[in-house]
């Protein structure tokens, strides 16, 4: 290190002060000459510095991991809503009609089932305690109902059908009789009544009785509910005419007048109308095809009435083969020869458990579609109204909601609903 001369005019410096090159910095002696004194990070600092930037680290980290993860679920949702669509579509095209597809008469079965038929009318009458009517029984979808017009107290002991042969006894038709001051009336059944050629139906009173029977067989009648509410009516002394109302079906009547004629609006067709040997008691009988009501007339002075009004309700052509909600015995979707074939067969419906050893979705001929193995789908149908559409004049559902729901892996779930209307989109009813 060179030191310098002082020149004149120099002010004086404390002794040992180290002058260095020119423009430099006078420091005490024994110091360290720079431009600059430059300090790096303490411990401290640098401690702190990690800890935050191995945070932030970890959080990235964290967020490409769950992206990462699941970013599967978009695809498994998509292929759970393309499979859910597909198999409403196919629910929703199958028919739906009041017969299974497989039933000859499914195509030609109307809203309200075959047309009731009126097979035969018989009757009779007595002043004894028992009283035979000759009938005939044919066809099919059978429903006997007979009449019975009495006296007051003179009441009826059994009704058989063939009681030399197959002896089948009717049943009084619930609610359907009816008691007046001068006169009693009953309305008995008997669905599927043996078939036969001028067999007798047996009605036996508990004591002799003066009585009018009318019998009358109908075919085209729903084998499991042949009837509906009975309605009844009664007076004493009877006015001039009286209204029963029902539901909109095939009507039967049975009516009871101590000693006057009874006769019914032009509009009915009366099947019956007899009146037995003194002291009189009249009986009438008579269909009417969607009728809502019926009034019955007699004649003024009438002392002692009672009427009662049943719908019978039609069956089909398919006594065999009714529809019913799931799948009829032996069909299944991967069959060839029993196929589901119509909208209530898919109730119930799991792919898991749909046929044995059979998993995934699958087509109708039951291979397996790739890549779906890991998917499931269950199908329900259940009558639902839809706005204005409910059930028809019988009960029968017109409108249909189908739940489609499809599990795929990781229990993602989606869930489709879809309407099936009776007659759309194929032309069976």
């Amino acid at each position: 290190m060179n030191f310098l001369e002082l020149k004149p005019g120099t002010r004086n410096l404390k002794p040992g002060t180290v002058i260095s090159e020119p423009g430099t910095m006078i420091s005490e002696l024994g110091t360290w000459n720079s431009k600059r004194r430059e300090r790096g990070l303490s411990l401290v600092e640098l401690v702190v510095f990690i800890v935050i930037v191995s945070a932030a680290v970890a959080g990235v980290l964290g967020v490409m991991d769950v992206t990462t993860r699941s970013s599967a679920d978009p695809l498994i949702h998509k292929q759970a809503l393309a499979i859910a669509e597909a198999v409403l579509e196919e629910v929703q095209l199958q028919p739906f009609t009041y017969c299974d597809p497989d039933d000859p008469g499914a195509a030609t079965v109307d809203a309200a089932g075959a047309p009731i038929a009126v097979a035969a009318v018989s009757t009779n009458t007595t002043i004894t305690n028992t009283v035979d009517v000759n009938h005939t029984v044919a066809g099919s979808n059978r429903l006997m109902l007979v009449g019975i017009s009495t006296r007051a107290d003179e009441l009826v002991s059994s009704v058989v059908w063939d009681p030399a042969g197959a002896n089948q006894s009717l049943s009084l038709v619930p609610g359907c009789n009816r008691l007046s001051a001068n006169g009693e009336m009953w309305i008995y059944q008997l669905v599927a009544p043996a078939t036969g050629t001028n067999l007798p139906v047996r009605v036996t009173f508990a004591a002799t009785a003066s009585a009018a029977v009318g019998v009358t067989t109908f075919t085209g009648v729903n084998q499991t509910t042949p009837l509906g509410t009975c309605v009844v009516a009664n007076g004493d002394p009877g006015p001039a005419t009286v209204t029963v109302t029902s539901a909109p079906d095939e009507l039967v009547f049975d009516t009871v007048a101590s000693d006057e004629n009874v006769t019914a609006n032009a509009s009915q067709n009366v099947r019956w109308d007899i009146s037995s040997a003194s002291p009189v008691v009249h009986g009438g009988g008579s269909t009417k095809a969607g009728a809502t009501s019926v009034t019955m007339s007699w004649t003024a002075g009438s002392t002692g009435w009672a009427i009662g009004a049943v719908p019978v309700k039609p069956g089909g052509f398919c006594p065999n083969l009714p529809e019913a909600i799931g799948p009829e015995p032996g069909e299944t979707r991967y069959s060839s020869t029993l196929p589901f074939d119509n909208v209530n067969d898919y109730h119930g419906f799991d792919s898991n458990v749909a046929q044995s050893g059979l998993t995934g979705i699958r087509n109708i001929d039951s291979t397996l579609i790739a890549g779906l193995e890991g998917y499931r789908v269950t199908v329900g149908v259940a009558a639902q109204p839809l706005g204005a559409i409910g059930n028809d004049a019988y009960g029968n559902p017109q409108s249909l909601l189908t739940t489609v729901t499809v599990t795929g892996p990781g229990n993602t779930t989606v869930t489709l609903n879809g309407y099936r209307t009776r007659y759309a989109p194929n032309a069976l009813p």
